[in-house]
């Protein structure tokens, strides 16, 4: 069983963890937030149908997203090909990663659902999945652990994470405008 850190929160360190890009390159995540501030956006894996509206969402409003000083980042489990496909159709200008093994997400304390939680929002992840029918995504093969929850987090220049948000089913993301919110009270209150 592998070691799953605990739920990071608001003023803990950013776990450094090293991924690979669309060219199969590997790259420390670290390296991104030194730039500034960071949306890192954790996706289940790359044939997810939440995932993918999650990723087109991102793509429509990332012009705002990034006029709120957002880099925009996100992480799928799969291979480097899947992430240039999927990154490369529904989210061209996001940086994009894969991670083969869960490493990142378990570093992250990101977990795999449970029966109990399918059986607790079976209907919300039923409305999500409606959502995403309705915006025109599919469902693909799963590319990676298919049970891996996603996670969003925002990340300062210090490597400090300033909002922690872990999904309790597939499906279930802060709204885009939650995060454009949350950068206007760093940029007001850049220590709290």
């Amino acid at each position: 069983m592998p070691t799953i850190a605990p739920h990071l929160k608001p003023g803990d360190s950013a776990p450094d963890i090293t991924l690979l890009d669309i060219h199969g390159n590997r790259v420390q995540l670290a390296d991104f937030w030194k730039n500034g501030l960071t949306l890192m956006s954790f996706l289940r894996h790359f044939g997810c149908i939440h995932c993918r509206n999650r990723l087109a969402e991102l793509e429509k409003r990332q012009t705002e997203l990034k006029a709120a000083g957002f880099q925009l980042l996100a992480l799928g489990l799969g291979e480097p090909k899947h992430a240039e496909r999927y990154c490369g159709r529904l989210a061209p200008h996001l940086t994009c990663f894969a991670d083969t093994v869960n490493d990142g997400y378990y570093a992250w304390g990101l977990q795999q659902g449970t029966r109990e939680q399918l059986a607790e929002h079976g209907v919300d992840i039923m409305k999500a999945s409606f959502k995403a029918l309705l915006n025109g995504r599919i469902q693909g093969a799963a590319t990676g652990d298919a049970q891996m929850l996603p996670g969003t987090f925002i990340i300062d220049q210090t490597g400090t994470i300033r909002y922690a948000y872990y999904s309790k089913y597939a499906g279930d993301d802060p709204t885009i405008d939650v995060l454009l919110e949350q950068a206007k009270m760093l940029v007001k209150n850049p220590t709290q």
